[in-house]
């Protein structure tokens, strides 16, 4: 008898890890995209390929949803999500790419996002500050690029919040 379960579908997400000062940009996306409350600019691509260039896309999406403007794109980490809740039988391999800020004030468009926010880097990497995906890629990132050294006292109010509803 022929199963009658349509085929998972598959889809790349790429997503940005954007560090500025020793902080990290962590976003609040109206439809997350990655598990958890804190996620990372980017998208899922549906492209054929050759078409849509990871890297050119990432950087579309982040001008986009954040008028930010960053540097070379560097893979730092990737993981499998399974299913979401709107399509529960969805592969997903999420690809993020560190980089960093270059220019641009950060302006969150309030139709993608509610909330950006520079993180410490250390901040995420305590236990329970953020998801292990993201500690995960946060680590790889600093191995190629050590952050810069934040002035003593620098806290997430000195980096900046901004709060979209």
């Amino acid at each position: 008898m022929p199963d009658s379960t349509p085929p998972m579908a598959y889809q790349v997400g790429a997503f940005a890890l954007i560090q500025h000062q020793g902080a990290y940009l962590i976003t609040r996306p109206h439809h997350p995209l990655q598990p958890g409350a804190q996620g990372l600019p980017g998208l899922i691509l549906n492209a054929e390929s050759g078409l849509n260039p990871v890297a050119l896309q990432l950087r579309r999406v982040i001008r986009e949803q954040l008028k930010l403007v960053v540097s070379e794109l560097r893979l730092a980490g990737s993981y499998v999500a399974r299913g979401t809740p709107h399509e529960p039988r969805h592969a997903q391999l999420h690809l993020i790419f560190g980089t960093d800020y270059s220019a641009g004030i950060l302006e969150p468009d309030p139709a993608q996002v509610s909330a950006a926010e520079w993180i410490p880097g250390a901040e995420l990497l305590a236990p329970g500050g953020a998801p292990d995906w993201l500690q995960n890629a946060v680590r790889e990132y600093e191995l190629v690029t050590p952050p810069p050294v934040a002035a003593p006292g620098t806290s997430r109010s000195r980096l900046g919040f901004i709060r979209r509803r």
